[in-house]
């Protein structure tokens, strides 16, 4: 490209080996510094939401010489989410909030706005906001809803489209269409009704609805075309992968994913006037994501796909058009990462990118078109030089039966030729449609800055390797899945770097899971487990949980590990304690609502009745993790010394 010569102003240390790690847990422990950067619609300023202290705020700097013009702190009112520039002066911005007992805060469809320089912040959505008339007409009205935002409307200043949904346990409402004026948080008569529950939208560039995707009681999809402002069903003939990704230029075409007849999911394109589709792209190996599809910033057209076997490999659009070119010269300015293009100033000068590998939390940088400059922005992580992160292989193994199994192994940065180095099996949750992906992972960072190597498992049931593999981890939670994770572990002890007599195993919520029921299965190869949040009697699930009271919950339960009592208990790590021959880490938050806190106890009072040792750490206000980087470090810090302990 010819303004693409890059001339690359950054303070990167590039890649070299040092002798070893010098962080401490409680580096690793951090929050991430930066969530998001975006430039306003005419590239003069860049919005920053950022963390301080466990509170995200949001700072607006000048793009000339980065001096701060304002933002945003809530305070009490809670953290900044999701952002958007709705036009060069004004913000808008979800509030996410943490209830008094919760460590970490969460989005509950309330919508802020404010001017650049921190004047004139309003909520204009939710059920906080302050009702007010004005002589004529009510300014602001208060919502007992939930606002997704369907467009910006980037050529009306002064409204945004939004969905708002009434508020209602376990999501049994139809939500409204409205535009909402982002300066008075007036909110316009309603455009018209969802045709389904929990629906999404799509919208052309002006705001015009398109489609819409929700669910029935069962958990189906539904599909809708809107023509002649009425909803239309066209679920026909589509897959249960089905998600809009993007509309085309004109919007005359819907871009999506599906596994319509096919096992993996690929990319398509639809006509929304004719309902005629056609294959973009469908990968052999990998089923493609939403996050693995580039498209335009302003959501206009999909020009690039990452494919995620092994390390990331991109497949670029013929004549995919000028974002398109300058994000393939962005590739080839940054070997070996994961880009993404977050926003541009409208004239197309200016461009906000995000780039991340296995040893780079992430780092935004600026690219001016017109200089070729490619500046370093932001980078989290970047207290910790990044000669410390440990690099991570991807790998494949047979499995028992012969079937391949991927997955990633990591050994510790600085390890001698001829060392051996303990073994930590780090099992990731889920367990269908979740999966390891070559990236930076703080959990794997943190073990291989201990010094351990580290095995990550797509065990069958992981999603990403099409329908049949994760079909073939349902109902399979205590034999098939687990025998994967075993087999992979003994693959990576015959390696011939690996300490054979020094192996552990971790996870967190099905990780957790697999932690124990494997340990119970091969007590002679794993000397010790480490359960954070994990599912340990699986009748419980039926019982306990936010899982049951969602919407397809318990449909979605019976789909994945069924309702066979005896084979449920058999399955459940809480009955076979007796067979474990090393020590137990037991973490958990007594805020669970996934995992509740009484799978925890259950497991802690069979441990006692077969008097097998182990450790206990529980934090109060904790949920499904630990949100606190104070109480992350101190995790981590125990896990340290539990297995420095079991390791000799």
């Amino acid at each position: 490209m010819k303004y693409l010569h890059l001339l690359i102003i950054i303070s990167l240390t590039f890649f070299s080996v040092s002798s070893e790690a010098t962080f401490t847990v409680k580096d690793i422990a951090k929050n991430y510094t930066y969530q998001s950067a975006k430039l306003s619609p005419d590239g003069t300023k860049l919005a920053v939401s950022f963390d301080d202290k466990g509170a995200r705020n949001l700072a607006v700097f000048n793009l000339k010489d980065f001096s701060v013009l304002g933002g945003a702190s809530l305070g009490t009112r809670g953290d900044v989410g999701n952002f958007y520039w709705g036009n060069n002066e004004r913000i808008v911005l979800e509030i996410w909030r943490r209830k008094p007992w919760q460590t970490e805060s969460s989005n509950y469809g309330e919508l802020y706005a404010v001017n650049y320089d921190g004047t004139q912040g309003e909520m204009i959505y939710g059920f906080t906001v302050q009702e007010r008339m004005d002589t004529k007409i009510r300014r602001k009205q208060a919502t007992e809803g939930w606002a997704e935002i369907i467009s910006i409307l980037p050529d009306d200043k002064r409204h945004i489209l939004i969905s708002s949904t009434p508020m209602s346990e376990g999501n049994y409402r139809y939500a409204s269409i409205h535009k909402l004026d982002i300066y008075t948080g007036r909110l316009l008569k309603p455009v018209t009704l969802a045709p389904a529950q929990q629906a999404s939208f799509f919208a052309d560039k002006q705001g015009n609805l398109k489609m819409a995707i929700g669910t029935d009681e069962s958990g189906d999809k539904k599909i809708y075309r809107f023509i002649d402002d009425e909803w239309r069903e066209v679920s026909d003939n589509f897959g249960e992968a089905f998600q809009p990704i993007a509309l085309s230029n004109n919007a005359k075409d819907a871009i999506y994913l599906d596994n319509f007849e096919q096992d993996k999911v690929g990319l398509f394109r639809m006509s929304l006037e004719t309902g005629k589709r056609e294959e973009i792209y469908t990968d052999k190996k990998v089923s493609l994501s939403p996050g693995s599809i580039n498209v335009t910033v302003d959501n206009t057209d999909a020009y690039a796909i990452r494919v995620d076997d092994g390390r990331p490999a991109y497949v670029m659009f013929e004549d995919a058009g000028e974002e398109a070119a300058l994000f393939k010269g962005l590739l080839g300015a940054l070997p070996g990462y994961s880009l993404t293009l977050t926003s541009r100033s409208r004239d197309g000068q200016y461009w906000v990118l995000y780039a991340s590998n296995d040893i780079d939390a992430g780092t935004f940088y600026l690219f001016d078109k017109s200089s070729g400059q490619l500046t370093q922005l932001l980078a989290n992580m970047n207290h910790i030089s990044i000669d410390d992160f440990s690099e991570t292989q991807p790998v494949t193994f047979p499995a028992t039966d012969g079937t391949p199994i991927h997955g990633y192994l990591t050994y510790p940065v600085g390890m001698a030729k001829d060392e051996k180095v303990p073994l930590v099996t780090l099992v990731h949750g889920g367990p269908h449609g979740v999966r390891d992906y070559w990236g930076f992972d703080r959990d794997v960072q943190m073990l291989a800055g201990q010094g351990y190597a580290v095995l990550q498992v797509n065990y069958r049931g992981s999603g990403s390797y099409g329908a049949d593999y994760q079909q073939a981890g349902y109902h399979h939670w205590g034999d098939l899945v687990q025998q994967d994770i075993i087999d992979g572990t003994r693959w990576a002890a015959e390696q011939g770097k690996i300490d054979k007599s020094n192996i552990c195993i971790m996870g967190a919520s099905f990780g957790g899971y697999s932690a124990l029921m494997s340990a119970s299965m091969a007590p002679e190869l794993f000397k010790c487990a480490i359960s954070m949040a994990g599912v340990y009697d699986l009748n419980l699930m039926y019982e306990e949980g936010d899982t049951p009271t969602e919407l397809w919950g318990k449909s979605f339960l019976k789909r994945v590990i069924g309702t066979d009592q005896k084979q449920l208990a058999d399955f459940s790590p809480v009955n076979h304690v007796q067979s474990l021959d090393g020590p137990v880490l037991i973490a958990h938050g007594k805020r669970d609502r996934r995992v509740p806190f009484e799978h925890a106890e259950r497991l802690k009072s069979a441990l006692d009745d077969a008097q097998k040792p182990y450790e206990w750490f529980v934090r109060d206000e904790e949920t499904h993790g630990f949100y606190d980087e104070n109480n992350r470090a101190e995790f981590y810090g125990e896990v340290t010394k539990f297995l420095q302990t079991n390791f000799n």
